[in-house]
Formats: C-alpha cells, sequence, structure tokens
C-alpha cells in the first residue's frame, strides 16, 4: 500500500479525542522551537497540569485516563526543562565567549 493511500485511509488515521484543559498549554510548551520562550512555555504548561492535578486529587470529575495524562504530561515536561537549560545555558555561554573574544 502506497503512503499517499494509508493517509487518506481513516481507519489508518491516528485520532485524539479526549482533551483537557490543561493541553493547549502543554502543547504550546513541547511544539515551541524558540529556547528563548520554551521556559516560559514550560513553566505555564506545569502550572495548568498542577492546578489540575489537585482538583483531581479532590476527585471533581477526573478520568483513570486523564489522572495518566497528568503524569505523564509532567514527565515530558521535565524532560523538555532539563533539555532547554542546558541548551538556554550553552546558548548563553557561547554569546558570552564571543562578545570576550571580540573585546578590543
Amino acid at each position: 500500500m502506497a503512503i499517499s493511500q494509508r493517509l487518506a485511509d481513516p481507519s489508518q488515521e491516528f485520532k485524539v479525542s479526549t482533551r483537557f484543559s490543561w493541553q493547549e498549554s502543554y502543547h504550546a510548551a513541547l511544539l515551541e522551537t524558540d529556547w528563548t520562550k520554551m521556559v516560559e512555555l514550560v513553566q505555564k504548561a506545569e502550572s495548568d497540569i498542577h492546578k489540575r492535578r489537585l482538583e483531581l486529587s479532590q476527585d471533581h470529575n477526573g478520568t483513570q485516563e486523564e489522572r495518566e495524562a497528568v503524569v505523564n504530561a509532567l514527565n515530558g515536561l521535565q524532560g523538555s526543562a532539563n533539555g532547554c537549560g542546558c541548551l538556554a545555558g550553552a546558548a548563553e555561554s557561547e554569546v558570552a565567549s564571543s562578545k570576550l573574544c571580540s573585546l578590543p
């Protein structure tokens, strides 16, 4: 089967039907490519997820699916936060060393 046929076949599509209140900020953080913006977006997503996690701990209409998604999202964001911290630090070091090298 050709790739175009597989993409056109609705049974082969990946669909996410469940939307949670915190997913918008989570996806924004994961999809951001600008390291200078990523730290702020990761912090916003973590905040939104922790707020929802608190609600879920008080059993406010949560499902097992969302509880698992919250844990997975926080784990994913921790990896993003660690990565962006290292790369942001590396970028700052590179800028600082280039400034030092260009001093008269």
